[in-house]
């Protein structure tokens, strides 16, 4: 179940023509090219972002639940072998797209994507066609056989488009990318069927400037491709992919979901800039001496909750406004809340830091939209009410979230329910 109502996600479903499948099914779904044919199989296969459900522990499976979807273009003709890519992350609203000539085996594009690790990859219905299959669709389709693939009419992949979607969704604070991607076709083409696909299974919409767009080029990063990555047993144990024993599972000591997805990106495309490092060597140097610093800032980061993904979904805004939609709503404003109210302690542990970056932070959290936000919620927000953890105290939590006499209805139905509660208690 999407976003909203699943139904009118079928419903929607002729305006993409869309096929899907997953790769086993491949060659039949490929022929047959019905609008949404499988519409079942689409609807199952993705991690919907209903309701948000986070935690704060460092959890090792924090990755394992796929949530990007990947969309892949290769230019025709004489631009054979020049490929365009655009990703989102359906728990994290940041859009990274990438542009590059490969060779013939496509070891970028197969790299790219097994860095991304992605729930679905989207397609041009043209790289299958019955019969005049591309050589990079069959290389795709090899590599990541249980991956979800879902072909889109040819037209859905407009440059135009891509760029018009940029400029209306990317925040004000990356806009420098619109100078970068201006004359990259092929990942400005991905970018508008990805944007238009994840409209249409989200069954919301992206707020105007509310996606950090970020075009990611490899000259900063080593690439190491994926056989080297397995054989090295870098984040999946080759014996067991369920072991913990890998490079990432050794040194994953982090306290937020975000963290475990950061150290996991830069164990597989480490930074090659030694300014950079440097720059993070410093904080570890500054980190070690001062212990106060140290575990003020661990007690305070651990209290986080996965800030991605519950601002990928603050930013989507349901087609429709159904009472799942609406209660998720009320969730995620108790996780705002309750984020937001960690900034002063977070000043508080970086207040004496010295090195330029951990400083960069600590003026990033001056920002005075944080308090902003803050006063607006706790106008109807009661002050005691808490993110906990457990179902039932949560229930409870969002039951009296709204402060009484702003909604004479809503208190007159609270009162009901507790008069029932106290009825039932009694009996």
């Amino acid at each position: 179940s999407y976003f909203g109502d699943k139904s009118s996600c079928i419903e929607n479903g002729s305006a993409l023509n869309l096929t899907s499948s997953s790769a086993r099914g491949l060659n039949s779904t490929c022929v047959g090219k019905t609008p949404l044919s499988s519409s079942r199989s689409v609807c199952r296969s993705h991690t919907p972002l209903m309701g948000l459900s986070v935690t704060s522990s460092s959890a090792v499976s924090a990755h394992s639940v796929a949530s990007v979807i990947v969309a892949v273009v290769e230019g025709r003709g004489l631009a054979r072998g020049e490929v365009g890519m655009a990703s989102i992350d359906l728990k994290n609203p940041e859009v990274i797209l990438s542009q590059f000539a490969d060779n013939t085996t496509y070891a970028k594009v197969i790299t790219k994507l097994k860095i991304l690790t992605p729930l679905e990859i989207v397609m041009s219905n043209t790289a299958c066609d019955a019969g005049n299959t591309t050589k990079l669709f069959s290389l795709i389709t090899e590599h990541f056989k249980n991956v979800t693939f879902t072909t889109v009419q040819r037209k859905y992949f407009n440059e135009t488009k891509g760029l018009e979607y940029i400029e209306q969704l990317c925040a004000s604070e990356f806009s420098t990318v619109f100078m970068e991607v201006q004359s990259k076709y092929y990942c400005l083409a991905a970018a508008a069927a990805l944007l238009k696909y994840v409209e249409f299974i989200q069954n919301s919409v992206y707020a105007p400037k509310s996606l950090k767009v970020r075009f990611q080029g490899s000259e900063k990063t080593a690439m190491i491709d994926s056989s080297s990555a397995q054989n090295l047993e870098l984040v999946i144990n080759n014996r067991d992919s369920r072991n913990g024993h890998t490079l990432f599972g050794v040194l994953n000591y982090t306290k937020t979901p975000g963290g475990s997805r950061r150290l996991r990106s830069n164990i597989l495309e480490p930074l090659v800039d030694a300014e950079t490092i440097n720059t993070r060597l410093d904080c570890v140097q500054e980190l070690l001496q001062d212990e106060e610093l140290f575990f003020g800032l661990q007690a305070v980061i651990s209290k986080f909750l996965d800030t991605e993904q519950l601002l990928s979904v603050l930013v989507q805004i349901p087609k429709q406004d159904t009472v799942k939609a609406a209660e998720s709503k009320i969730t995620n404003l108790i996780y705002l809340k309750h984020t937001l109210e960690l900034v002063e302690p977070l000043k508080a542990a970086l207040r004496s830091c010295n090195t330029s970056l951990l400083k960069a932070y600590y003026n990033s959290l001056e920002d005075t939209r944080f308090g902003i936000i803050l006063e607006k919620i706790t106008t109807v927000i009661n002050d005691d009410t808490r993110y906990t953890k457990g179902c039932l105290s949560m229930r409870t939590q969002k039951c009296y979230a709204v402060k009484p006499n702003i909604n004479e209805f809503l208190d007159i139905a609270r009162r009901t329910y507790t008069e029932i509660v106290d009825d039932i208690a009694g009996i």
